[in-house]
């Protein structure tokens, strides 16, 4: 077995022992290779494994900390119609955190794209995989305040809160727009979601466009790196198919 295997091994047990605890950090690389007798780029590539399942996260001047016991399992979200592609598969669990009016100042109103001095109903949630627990996501929803009481709908936790909102207040989907960026993790979301402040994220944020042409909701969804794969399918309409695959000729 090549020998960053071995030492990937090595510390895959003492992580699962509880030797390096969640949350601990682990010796330094130094210490490391000197206690494995190994060079520092063996080293570093059983750390990269080890950080790639997803046990330890590596961040530049603070070291290697632990996030998970063992490898956690991913979610991974393969699309194939518009209505998978708005919302989560159905192995998750929402928790709520918090719920309350705000009004849009001018970092959220960019982080939106809404006016600033915009009022909405936030709801604050945690999304979790089951049966694991393991957090995958904190997600901002925010709704026009008319549409606040769409938290007492009888299947709030389970059911889109879109869907929640077209069903209680006759309201209809028009357009969604779906906006996915790279991140970091902000230090208010990392205790519950088991990551490290300022790591990587990546954030999907899905906006409703009802019949008046105005968002009704906006969704914000954090997930720590290495929690979260969204994948979908592009076909090419039948309609643009051609039979020899050539195009037509240009005319001048």
């Amino acid at each position: 077995m090549p020998r960053h295997r071995e030492i990937a091994d090595a510390l895959r047990e003492r992580i699962a022992s509880g030797a390096y605890a969640l949350g601990a950090r682990l010796p330094t690389e130094a210490q490391l290779a000197h206690a494995f007798a190994a060079s520092r780029p063996t080293l570093r590539q059983a750390l990269a494994a080890l950080s790639g399942e997803g046990l330890i996260v590596r961040r530049p001047r603070t070291g290697s900390v632990v996030i998970a016991t063992r490898p956690p399992v991913l979610l991974a979200h393969a699309v194939s119609s518009v209505g998978e592609l708005l919302d989560y598969p159905g192995e998750t669990r929402r928790t709520v955190l918090a719920t309350g009016f705000v009004t849009a100042d001018a970092a959220l109103a960019r982080e939106l794209h809404c006016p600033p001095g915009k009022d909405w109903f936030r709801i604050t949630t945690l999304r979790s995989l089951l049966p694991s627990g393991l957090p995958l996501c904190w997600t901002e929803t925010y709704v026009l305040p008319q549409y606040a009481g769409v938290t007492r709908h009888r299947h709030h936790l389970t059911v889109p809160v879109c869907e929640q909102i077209v069903e209680l207040y006759g309201e209809s989907i028009e357009r969604a727009d779906v906006e996915i960026y790279a991140a970091a993790l902000p230090a208010r979301m990392a205790r519950r979601l088991r990551a490290g402040a300022d790591s990587p994220a990546m954030v999907v944020m899905r906006t409703y466009l009802g019949k008046a042409g105005e968002a009704f909701q906006t969704s914000v969804s954090t997930h720590p790196e290495s929690r979260y794969r969204y994948r979908f399918e592009l076909r090419r309409p039948a309609s643009a198919e051609r039979g020899d695959g050539r195009r037509p000729a240009r005319r001048g």
